[in-house]
């Protein structure tokens, strides 16, 4: 299993009044640019072929899926006494932006 540190996110554009994650990304080992979608990160969690997680105050936050009430699988990272997803306070990138 490879464990990633997501560094940025890409927003959905088409949701203006909730939060949804189109992209997550970071830099690699090597200081290269990642990026994939949302979707391809949920099923390489749910297949345990990934690991994610951020840096909130220097400590891992794991990234985790969690459903939402309409059944959709979403990626979140709470922790840290915190209750809001933390991959909301990642800096945005866009596609135009991203290697």
């Amino acid at each position: 299993m490879t464990r990633l540190r997501i560094h940025f996110i890409e927003r959905e554009t088409r949701h203006t009044n909730s939060f949804s994650i189109s992209q997550v990304g970071g830099i690699n080992n090597t200081g290269e640019r990642w990026m994939i979608s949302a979707q391809k990160a949920i099923t390489g969690i749910n297949e345990g072929v990934w690991e994610f997680y951020i840096l909130e105050d220097k400590k891992e936050v794991n990234v985790k899926v969690a459903h939402s009430e309409n059944g959709e699988p979403n990626l979140v990272a709470i922790g840290m006494g915190y209750l809001h997803n933390l991959l909301e306070d990642l800096p945005e990138v866009s596609r135009a932006h991203s290697s």
